[in-house]
């Protein structure tokens, strides 16, 4: 990798900082849904995640803290991180709207261990993560060590074998190409520098384990969180799926802290 993982952390809090109020603006969460009080977490997602009542969770890149609010309603005591101080803000506004108590700090996922200084019983992420992320060694190692002994950790996110696919859903590279690619122009989000980098499956798996976690499961699904595609439909559930499913769109993986 000839980017240094600081340069691109940096260019892409600034992406998240200039994305975050048109993201918001323009319908791509369910926020109606969640002002009336529903999670804005998946079925599937909650009953993998099982109970977190009572629980202590800190969700990683938790952006506009939709989901961190969701688990905090649901009866964790709740913190989310997140690079971007324009994403917390609106976390923090959300929070107050809804009377939810959950508490946000802006860091990056390295920096978790030094920041927070405790470990907790549940740790989450989802949802578009693990693109945004260089070092999934790094990433792994900061899991386990915000860990408690015993401790969950849990992961949704588009499945790898989907992002090699462009918007006309041709092949768009290798699958096995690690090196973070440059943008400058997304499709939701503003046209300022950033970077994603690709992941394979196996990758994602190896780094867990090599961290010290025992994986529990490994689930790959035919839906996406999002319309990733045109010709896609949306479920009743909310999730977006091709005719015939032919593609694993997204994956979820459970570990528990040896």
């Amino acid at each position: 990798m000839d980017e240094d993982p600081e340069e691109i952390r940096e260019a892409n809090r600034r992406f998240w900082d200039a994305s975050t109020a048109q993201k918001m603006a323009v319908g791509s969460y369910p926020l109606a849904s969640f002002r009336a009080g529903e999670s804005t977490l998946f079925e599937h997602e909650r009953r993998e995640l099982g109970d977190v009542a009572g629980a202590s969770l800190l969700h990683l890149q938790c952006n506009n803290g939709l989901e961190t609010l969701s688990l905090a309603r649901a009866g964790a005591d709740a913190v989310g991180i997140d690079i971007s101080g324009e994403s917390l803000r609106y976390a923090r506004e959300l929070a107050a709207e809804v009377d939810v108590d959950a508490s946000f700090v802006q860091c990056t996922v390295s920096d978790v261990p030094a920041v927070l200084d405790r470990t907790f019983d549940v740790v989450y992420t989802s949802r578009g993560v693990l693109v945004w992320l260089p070092d999934l060694d790094v990433w792994a190692d900061s899991v386990a060590r915000s860990l408690a002994e015993g401790g969950v950790f849990y992961l949704y996110d588009g499945h790898p074998i989907a992002d090699i696919f462009d918007d006309d859903r041709e092949p768009d590279g290798s699958y096995f190409d690690s090196d973070p690619r440059r943008y400058d122009g997304a499709r939701f989000g503003a046209d300022r520098e950033h970077y994603r980098t690709r992941h394979t499956l196996g990758d994602v798996v190896t780094a867990l384990a090599s961290a010290g976690l025992d994986i529990e499961f490994v689930h790959e699904f035919p839906f996406a969180f999002w319309r990733r595609w045109e010709g896609m439909v949306r479920d009743e559930r909310g999730r977006w799926t091709l005719s015939g499913d032919p593609l694993p769109l997204s994956v979820s993986i459970r570990a528990v802290a040896e």
